[in-house]
């Protein structure tokens, strides 16, 4: 599903080619998704939602990597590339403390006490 996520985003927003042969393999890995989501009798939307929210988060994530990385003399700056992910997702945490804060604030006292 992630994989779907990517080669949509590198095709049509960063105008990045997908080759001919990932776009044959994308049905069979959405058609195993498919296939292992109809034997869940539970199915919870929410969680759906959530997972294809993240996936497209992360295939933005590896766009703007792959872009930056393309930036001439950032990994001189950076001293590598493991640098540059680790600053990503250090941003990517950070920009989900709000959202973590409008959701679960109200938990925090139970949080502490069993931390």
């Amino acid at each position: 599903e992630g994989a779907g996520f990517a080669a949509l985003l590198s095709q049509f927003v960063y105008g990045k080619k997908v080759s001919k042969a990932k776009w044959l393999c994308l049905p069979i890995i959405i058609g195993g998704v498919i296939l292992a989501s109809v034997n869940e009798l539970d199915f919870a939307w929410s969680a759906l939602i959530s997972a294809c929210m993240a996936n497209m988060f992360a295939a933005v994530r590896g766009n703007e990597n792959k872009k930056l990385m393309e930036t001439e003399g950032l990994k001189d700056r950076l001293g590598s590339v493991g640098n540059q992910f680790c600053i990503t997702s250090i941003l990517g945490f950070i920009l989900t403390l709000p959202f973590l804060i409008l959701s679960e604030g109200s938990k925090f006292g139970e949080f502490v006490e069993a931390f």
